[in-house]
């Protein structure tokens, strides 16, 4: 093997965690809380170790669970009708459901803060969504990673893990490098756990997954479910000098029930009555309207009142952040302002079963990597789904389910004594392509190549509003471009890492696509303009994509409608 950096070091685990955000912590400390006698290691490109990592310090502290005024069964049957439109797994939401309060008192046990009244009891508000939404301290990570740490888990930082390793068909371990100096690391494991976070194409900021999980569970063979919604989308706001704020938009997130042409209210047009959040019937508005010479779209926050109950309450550190946020991009104030639709992305799709357990042996998948896979929420990307907050109930959920899971899994693995060894051969390959880019002076730019694959996926009449033929069009950009990542250069280990995280999104395009025109229907936050109405009778399916050869095989399972408790028109 050609030789980077300055070391080849090889560890010893019994669980690896490839993710330090909240998901992989709760895994971690789950797993050893369940298993103390096994070894568990954290890797993470960034600094898990301290608590930053993931996404959790990026959002503004917005937990929403089933609160002991609501009903479990309730909430399920909402979010399957309301939000999943009857692709759910019901068997695992009502799961999610019933222990959301439980959830909420262990973390709490563990030290994160959440916003409490006078009395101690956790403070939370039933509006705009009518189930509790409480605050908590964004900086959560900062406490998952101390207890962690106290459980005696191992942390790894600045390495990102490129491969996943196997004996067979089974997952034994993974491959990475310190994005620093180049170090190589090799992973020898008892299980995995994915944690790595979602796809968004790094479009934003705030929602900046690379989906590098998705690409390595789906190149050992794992099957992915429901790719067809990684659209997650919102309303970008656009200031009178043309600058777009997006992901620091102030106002643009309930845009989508205030959205006005000079002629008319096109949100009581399109989409009338009361909606918690944005999907692509509300782009479709802006769309069409600004097709038909009837731009451009505003928004008229001057009607909005919270006369409905308290928005969302935040806790201190998350309102502390977004003064400064708002302080640095210096949003306009004003209520009256054009809007344009933006693509965030979240795709999630790597499918598990009620354990993250994958169709690999041995691999597990947990939080934004599976959160669409999972099939909880349905037809809409997950998290956080359409109601704002359980994107992090869903973190701690399949981190406190995974961790013991793979745990188990594990002790079986030593137990047995089967071998965790990875291959040299294995590890010559995966690194002479990983640092292939090295050797190159010339070729195709990094940050070219991120332009490019962003201007692919992101037009709203490609990810949004579909159609058979701007599917065909995009798919086909899309594999073009896939074709040029041979040609990527690197001058640094850090553009090493850029180009696998081109890797993973140049699949994830790709997945997307092809889920999208297997669909001939609108369902949720797929919307088809060729194919306008949800078709129950042959679209009751999930669509399955694995690995086969060098090709995608594509198939449909259907969604075993008659066991759950809520279910369509017509089929009851």
């Amino acid at each position: 093997m050609t030789s980077y950096g300055n070391r080849t070091i090889i560890k010893n685990t019994d669980i690896l965690i490839v993710g330090g955000g909240i998901s992989g912590l709760s895994a971690a400390i789950t797993a050893k809380q369940s298993a103390p006698e096994l070894s568990i290691l954290v890797v993470d490109k960034a600094v898990a170790s301290k608590g930053f990592a993931g996404k959790a310090g990026r959002t503004t502290g917005l937990l929403s669970y089933v609160t002991h005024e609501d009903d479990p069964e309730e909430f399920a049957a909402h979010c399957v009708r309301e939000h999943g439109c009857y692709l759910n797994d019901q068997e695992l939401l009502l799961e999610m459901a019933y222990n959301s309060r439980r959830i909420v008192s262990t973390i709490a046990e563990w030290g994160i803060g959440i916003q409490r009244d006078e009395k101690g009891t956790v403070a939370y508000a039933k509006w705009p969504t009518p189930w509790g939404t409480a605050a908590i301290d964004p900086d959560m990570c900062r406490t998952l990673a101390k207890k962690a740490k106290e459980l005696d888990v191992e942390f790894l930082d600045h390495v990102a893990v490129a491969a996943l390793m196997r004996n067979g068909r089974r997952v034994v371990g993974a491959a990475g490098f310190d994005h620093r100096n180049g170090d190589v690391y090799i992973f020898e494991a008892g299980a995995v756990i994915l944690a790595a976070g979602a796809q968004d194409y790094l479009i934003t900021t705030g929602w900046c997954g690379t989906g590098n999980g998705i690409w390595m569970a789906y190149e050992v063979g794992a099957e992915m479910r429901n790719a067809e919604f990684g659209n997650m989308c919102d309303f970008a706001r656009v200031a009178p000098d043309g600058s777009v704020y997006y992901g620091a938009h102030g106002g643009a997130h309930i845009a989508h029930d205030h959205l006005h042409t000079k002629k008319e209210n096109i949100s009581r047009k399109y989409r009338p009555g009361f909606h918690s959040s944005m999907d692509p019937l509300a782009a479709y508005a802006w769309y069409r309207e600004t097709l038909d010479g009837n731009g451009p779209v505003f928004v008229d926050l001057s009607d909005f009142a919270q006369k409905e109950g308290v928005l969302f309450q935040w806790h201190p550190t998350a309102t502390a952040r977004r003064a400064v946020l708002a302080e640095k991009t210096n949003p306009p104030e004003n209520k009256r302002f054009d809007v344009v639709p933006g693509f965030l992305g979240e795709m999630s799709c790597v499918s598990v079963d009620h354990d993250m357990a994958t169709t690999v042996p041995g691999l597990y998948c947990v939080g934004d990597n599976s959160g669409s896979g999972s099939a909880r929420g349905g037809a809409v990307p997950t998290p956080p789904g359409k109601i704002h907050g359980t994107g992090i109930l869903n973190a701690f959920f399949t981190g406190m389910k995974g961790g013991p899971a793979a745990a188990q899994y594990a002790k079986g693995i030593r137990a047995s004594g089967v071998s965790q060894r990875v291959e040299q051969e294995q590890i010559d390959a995966v690194f002479s392509a990983v640092f292939q880019p090295m050797e190159r002076e010339t070729g195709y730019d990094v940050k070219q190549a991120l332009d490019d694959i962003q201007d692919i996926v992101a037009p709203v009449d490609y990810s949004l509003i579909q159609t058979e033929t701007r599917l065909q069009r995009g798919l086909r950009e899309a594999v073009n471009w896939r074709a040029r990542l041979g040609q990527l250069y690197a001058r640094d280990y850090h553009e090493v890492l850029r180009c696998l995280d081109l890797q993973a999104m140049g699949l994830c395009a790709e997945l997307f696509f092809r889920a999208s025109l297997m669909r001939k229907e609108s369902r949720g936050f797929h919307f088809r303009e060729d194919y306008p109405e949800t078709d129950n009778q042959n679209w009751l399916k999930w669509i399955i994509i694995r690995k086969n050869g060098t090709e995608m095989e594509l198939l449909t399972r259907d969604i075993p409608i008659d066991r759950y408790p809520v279910k369509p028109e017509g089929r009851g």
